[in-house]
């Protein structure tokens, strides 16, 4: 395991502290700032960029309900700070580092890319980018400190970032996926995803079409996004009321 880098462990303890505040933030100055275009002016490649962007975020939402169903972590630190009680090392864990980061990333990424915003591409995916890699860097550096040798070695047989598709496979398949955990951890992550990818289609058609295109569909965009808030309170009302709980003894402190 190299040494880390100080800068950016200086980094990501800054960014692990504002993150809950920092990523609506940069989402609403998406909003705001940026405006989308028909990229490289052509129909066609706009559409690719757009379709790999839904992808990107989907995949990384369907890889956070993945790493969550099967080991999850307590992530959040503590006072603002990085901090872990043990290693998790099963699960997804067993073959990324990072399965969380990578989601977040894959989410952040593709939601730039599917607004369509030339702007929010050239500036907020290096930013994003560079705030997690930062994060995963004071994250190390904690727990190299924190664990030692054992965070060490497990640092020599996982990757940091991706998993190698057929080993992780076959240590799933012969896992116990849980899906009510997944779906209580994850319901607001869940409906921000459905969040951006329903309102940004309205937002580029404001944009690109005009006021009349985008009032004539606001309807059926006011309709989408009040069945996705209706899905997150029953969810949310079902986990404080008790009415759907997980096994606690299925939840691993981590970090």
């Amino acid at each position: 395991m190299e040494s880390p880098n100080r800068f950016l462990v200086a980094s990501g303890n800054f960014f692990f502290k504002i993150r809950n505040g920092l990523f609506p933030l940069m989402y609403l100055a998406l909003l705001l700032i940026a405006r989308p275009s028909v990229l490289f002016g052509s129909p066609v490649a706009n559409a690719l960029v757009l379709g790999l962007g839904a992808v990107l975020a989907v995949a990384g939402e369907f890889l956070r309900c993945l790493t969550i169903g099967y080991e999850y972590i307590h992530r959040g630190g503590r006072d603002g700070k990085v901090y872990a009680d043990f290693l998790v090392k099963g699960g997804v864990y067993a073959h990324t580092r990072n399965p969380m980061y990578v989601g977040n990333c894959l989410i952040a990424i593709g939601l730039i890319l599917y607004s369509g915003a030339p702007f929010a591409m050239l500036v907020l995916i290096p930013f994003f980018l560079f705030v997690y890699v930062s994060i995963t860097s004071a994250e190390e550096a904690y727990l190299s400190g924190r664990f030692g040798d054992d965070y060490r070695d497990y640092c020599g047989r996982v990757n940091r970032y991706l998993p190698p598709p057929v080993a992780l496979y076959r240590e799933l398949s012969v896992l116990t996926y849980d899906r009510k955990k997944a779906l209580l951890k994850e319901y607001g992550t869940l409906w921000v995803v459905g969040m951006g990818l329903t309102g940004l289609p309205w937002w580029r058609m404001y944009h690109l079409e005009g006021a009349a295109p985008a009032g004539a569909a606001a309807p059926l965009f006011l309709g989408l996004f009040a069945l996705l808030l209706v899905s997150w309170g029953t969810v949310r009302f079902l986990k404080k009321t008790k009415r759907l709980s997980a096994d606690p003894s299925m939840f691993s402190k981590h970090r």
